[in-house]
């Protein structure tokens, strides 16, 4: 979300994300796309699950005020109580991009998982 800002590229966010979350030291993958008024819509794709490196054309569209995103995710780290088995852990959020440029989430952001437990 700090990345995404008007004139920037899906690429270039994208980029920046990566190194972002290479110093930081996690394991994971960004693939955020434009929400449109029936799913995916017109604008640049941040990456995709296979292309962490760039997207081809779509990656290079700009971001432009009151665009709306569907902010995709996700880490993977090992868990111990697993025997260090890598476990991927995804997330997919909404997130609007204002009239003043700044980019904030739809609703708010999940911060906790939801258990749900058999009967």
């Amino acid at each position: 979300m700090a990345e995404i800002a008007p004139g920037k590229t899906g690429n270039a966010i994208l980029a920046a994300s990566r190194a972002k979350m290479k110093a930081a030291g996690l394991d994971g993958t960004v693939y955020s796309h434009p929400i449109g008024m029936n799913g995916h819509g017109a604008g640049p794709l941040i990456g995709l699950w296979d292309y962490q490196d760039g997207v081809p054309g779509r990656g290079d569209a700009k971001v432009i005020p009151n665009m709306w995103f569907s902010i995709e995710l996700q880490a993977t780290t090992p868990v111990p109580e697993w025997g260090n088995q890598p476990v991927r852990s995804a997330q997919e959020e909404d997130a609007v991009v204002g009239a003043d440029g700044v980019a904030r989430w739809a609703l708010k952001r999940q911060t906790e998982f939801h258990l749900v437990r058999p009967r």
